[in-house]
């Protein structure tokens, strides 16, 4: 029953982000310039869902393709979030965030790809790179005051759910040596299955609200809803 239950919670997940990403792609022309990485994300996150259920189907282990996931994502949304900010202190930062990175990732890559490696370092490093994107884009709207109907913010929403993933996350990765060495196989599921995909979701129903939505190009970083 559990396990029929996460089963379909996976499919749902890997259906909305195809969605998400089929929509970036119907809309990506329509878009904000600085929006245009959020639907090239969205692309990249489908592909990356859809290969990873082909192997789940074909039974072979996908923990070899994680470094790749993470410096992709990784980058898609620190240009995302350079073009949002519009920080010449943050545009400085980018090369070198991205270039540490990038070189962090590939020490964590297994050298050979039936090395079932999981790199929970390196996800803590990607969850935190996403907090602080979220930070920034949360400080620049306390410094700037220029949103004057928040709920109407798209990208506000976007990265309180980019914040949401982020933590949550990085308290799965924190506690999943504990959760492999003391807790039953069916806790395991719930939480590696259940929880991680939960927050997978509230992200790219995000994608699909900041996608919809159309922004009025401003100073504040084309966020705001005609």
């Amino acid at each position: 029953m559990l396990t029929e239950f996460l089963e379909r919670l996976i499919l749902f997940n890997t259906g909305l982000a195809v969605a998400a990403g089929l929509f970036g792609l119907v809309r990506y022309r329509r878009l904000a310039p600085s929006w245009r990485w959020l639907a090239l994300l969205a692309g990249f996150d489908a592909l990356m869902e859809v290969v990873y259920g082909l192997l789940s189907a074909l039974k072979v282990h996908n923990l070899f393709l994680n470094p790749f996931v993470s410096v992709g994502e990784i980058v898609l949304l620190t240009l995302l979030y350079r073009q949002v900010l519009q920080s010449a202190v943050f545009n400085r930062v980018v090369p070198w965030l991205l270039g540490l990175f990038g070189l962090y990732a590939l020490l964590q890559t297994p050298l050979k790809l039936d090395v079932v490696h999981l790199a929970v370092s390196l996800e803590i490093v990607a969850n935190l790179i996403q907090l602080v994107l979220a930070g920034l884009y949360f400080q620049k709207l306390l410094n700037e005051l220029r949103v004057e109907h928040l709920p109407r913010d798209p990208f506000f929403w976007f990265s309180v759910a980019l914040a949401a993933y982020g933590l949550g996350n990085i308290l799965i990765s924190l506690f999943s040596n504990y959760l492999f060495a003391h807790c039953t196989e069916q806790l395991q599921k719930i939480v590696f299955w259940g929880v991680r995909n939960v927050f997978n979701i509230q992200l790219y129903l995000a994608y699909i609200l900041v996608l919809w939505a159309r922004p009025v190009p401003t100073n504040a970083g084309d966020t705001e809803l005609a």
